[in-house]
């Protein structure tokens, strides 16, 4: 038998190997904590502001105290996107309705057929059409 392209591996090489993998996690966690902390430095920093400042970003003093609350090693700026989020989404199915223009009677012929049965069932809804029509 040929040895030729034949790969050995010696008893110190999977030890060498789980000491790598040892050292790049300790590495990759203790960056993640360095940057924790330098974000919760930031958090700190958002702290100063003033609550129309929070407001234009989508935030409040209780995210950021939330926010910080939690361990050391977690990052707190995943807490303050979800709560901004959070804020965004519910405000915007308040703003459609409000801002949604109510077509006129004649204008029903250029809905789809989804958007028709909308308009028509909307004084169903509001309590404001007949028992006919309402069914």
């Amino acid at each position: 038998m040929s040895y030729i392209g034949e790969v050995r591996r010696s008893a110190f090489e999977s030890f060498g190997t789980a000491v790598t993998h040892v050292a790049v996690s300790v590495a990759v966690r203790g960056m993640r904590i360095v940057k924790a902390i330098a974000r919760r430095r930031v958090i700190a920093h958002l702290g100063e502001f003033d609550d129309r400042m929070l407001r234009d970003i989508g935030l409040n003093r209780s995210d950021l105290r939330d926010a910080a609350s939690g361990p050391i090693w977690r990052d707190p700026t995943s807490v303050l996107v979800v709560r901004a989020v959070e804020k965004r989404a519910a405000r915007r199915p308040v703003r459609a309705r409000v801002e949604a223009p109510v077509p006129a009677s004649g204008a029903l012929a250029t809905l789809g057929a989804e958007e028709q049965a909308a308009v028509t069932l909307a004084p169903c809804a509001e309590g404001q059409g007949s028992a006919q029509a309402c069914g």
